[in-house]
């Protein structure tokens, strides 16, 4: 499953956000010759004195200032020696287009963001407390001030998109290819062997890759932040979905015994060849898996729903009450949406804490064609409304809004946004 280097490339800029990362992760590690550090301490009076609070903070930004030149230098030497050929307009013009938007910056947002229809698929994501849009025509990043900081074509066929808090993930779901993006322009891309059926960002920017080969059903493929491959989970049956997060991955994977469908619930630390915990669930037919908190993980099946430790002790099984429709998954908990028996078109809105056990339960009626669960509020879509429910207390507020096939996108300040097509509104319940 190795790739040949031609079918990997980490761009100029790639390579500039991994030495800048570098350089970060090492600056605690600088040494300064002491003479320096003797004149600064004489500059600032740090010697003379006892120890007042001014001389000490001269001190500090005088060694500050001289980290900051010391790792300016190497920066320059380094780009000239090994990326004089690679330096461009359009690198040059990347690095420092956001300067001005900086100079300009406003808290205010937009009412609405603009992008390219579709021809047929189209995802979307929340980055940076702005949208990132993945579509099959192009890919779109926006600021949360509504500034588009990256247009890009896409020849994907069936795009589909995840972030971290620093960059995006794009690929094509059942083709090959997949790439990184920050806010401006890829980073890192990759064509893989086999096809990915999907993929996961951790907050710290490692990434999974879900494909397979000709000796295994499932290969999962590990990158860390600085785009290396760094270990492949090999699994005979199918992965249905998979989660990474800080030193974990999970992974729901499918398989028939007997004519019956079994889950097979695994946690692996990464950097491990051995599971550190594997659950089988009989009968179950698996959605999704996620990590709820750092130590526990949601397996949202066909019929129940199971929340299991990272060594594969079970906290909390809940059996659905009837057909599931939707869910959202909340850090620290995740809300399923049922159809209810004894009303037509009415629904049954369910709110699960991390040990997966039951907080909340609404009735809705009408017609629902999204939900978002987001800290203490659960967002519902109907036909011409958007309904906030405060998940503790019960209170709703609402908006109107009467968009067809919009999806709702939440952010971490609480900012909803519904994404049509081609426009994305602001959504506030002020």
């Amino acid at each position: 499953m190795k790739k040949k280097d031609s079918d990997k490339e980490i761009s100029f800029l790639g390579k500039v956000f991994l030495f800048f990362k570098s350089l970060i992760e090492r600056v605690k590690d600088l040494r300064i010759p002491q003479r320096i550090i003797a004149r600064e301490k004489r500059l600032a009076g740090y010697e003379n004195v006892d120890s007042p609070k001014e001389a000490k903070l001269s001190f500090v930004f005088g060694m500050s200032k001289i980290s900051a030149i010391a790792l300016l230098a190497i920066f320059l030497v380094v780009v000239v020696v090994f990326g004089g050929s690679m330096i461009a307009y359009d690198n040059v013009y990347y690095m420092f287009r956001d300067i001005a938007y900086i100079n300009s910056f406003s808290e205010s947002r937009p009412q609405s963001l603009n992008y390219s229809r579709p021809f047929e698929n189209q995802d979307f994501t929340a980055f940076k407390n702005g949208l990132a849009v993945a579509g099959d025509s192009e890919i779109k990043l926006f600021t949360s001030t509504g500034r588009a900081t990256m247009v890009k074509g896409s020849d994907y066929t069936n795009p589909k998109i995840c972030s971290s808090d620093s960059t995006v993930l794009v690929y094509d779901q059942g083709r090959r290819s997949f790439g990184v993006y920050n806010s401006f322009v890829v980073l890192y891309s990759e064509t893989l062997d086999y096809p990915i059926s999907s993929a996961h960002m951790s907050p710290d920017g490692s990434f999974c890759i879900v494909t397979r080969s000709d000796e295994y059903g499932s290969v999962i493929r590990v990158y860390d932040n600085k785009f290396r491959l760094e270990s492949e989970i090999l699994r005979n049956d199918y992965v249905i979905s998979a989660e990474i997060n800080g030193n974990s991955i999970a992974v729901a994977s499918l398989n028939a015994v007997d004519g019956e469908g079994v889950t097979t619930l695994t946690v692996v630390s990464r950097g491990r060849e051995k599971a550190r915990s594997s659950v089988e669930l009989r009968g179950a037919i698996p959605y999704a898996v996620s990590f709820i908190a750092n130590n526990r993980v949601a397996v949202i099946c066909s019929d129940s729903s199971y929340v299991y430790d990272l060594d594969g002790n079970i906290q909390y099984k809940y059996s659905f009450p009837s057909r599931l429709i939707n869910m959202s998954v909340n850090d620290g908990g995740f809300a399923l949406l049922f159809s209810d028996r004894d009303v037509n078109s009415g629904y049954i809105l369910q709110i699960f804490g991390e040990n997966g056990n039951l907080v909340n339960s609404f009735v809705l009626s009408g017609q629902v064609s999204d939900i978002e669960y987001c800290g203490n509020f659960a967002f519902v879509m109907f036909d011409s409304e958007v309904k906030r429910i405060d998940t503790l207390f019960g209170t709703t507020s609402s908006v109107k809004f009467s968009e067809e096939d919009a999806r709702l996108i939440s952010f971490s300040d609480g900012t909803l946004m519904a994404c049509t097509d081609t426009v994305a509104y602001y959504i506030s319940f002020n």
